[in-house]
């Protein structure tokens, strides 16, 4: 079992070593519009969660098929890099956090007031503070 300062150094070094190979080693273009917000690697350090998000929110399919055909080759070359007794499983997982926070932005933005419209005052009588 490893500890939480190393798995965390292991989880790093895995995401930019996918990164990496989505932007500069695949051969689909489509690679390049992915992003790999996040990694968790488990105690044992044999199950790594990849979350990732895409420029193109309406080719989630498409993208999932691609890291899906493309698993053999990132876990090879992950593999290669980190050099563990045995390779982690990568388990791709849609982030869906970028998606909940734009929808929290557009509701906030609809309730609030604008930026350049002045405060709403409010009624005050004599005497009340």
């Amino acid at each position: 079992m490893a500890n939480e300062r190393r798995r965390k150094q292991i989880a790093r070094r895995i995401q930019a070593k996918l990164a990496q190979l989505l932007l500069y080693e695949m051969k689909d273009p489509r690679s390049s519009f992915i992003t790999i917000t996040e990694v968790d690697i488990n105690a044992d350090l044999t199950v790594c969660k990849v979350f990732w998000s895409a420029l193109e929110r309406s080719a989630r399919a498409k993208t999932e098929a691609l890291l899906k055909h493309a698993h053999g080759f990132l876990r090879t070359e992950v593999a290669q890099d980190i050099q563990l007794r045995t390779a982690p499983q990568l388990v791709f997982v849609f982030d869906e956090r970028l998606e909940h926070a734009d929808r929290i932005e557009s509701i906030l933005r609809d309730v609030l007031p604008e930026e350049g419209a002045p405060p709403a005052r409010e009624n005050k009588g004599v005497g009340d503070e």
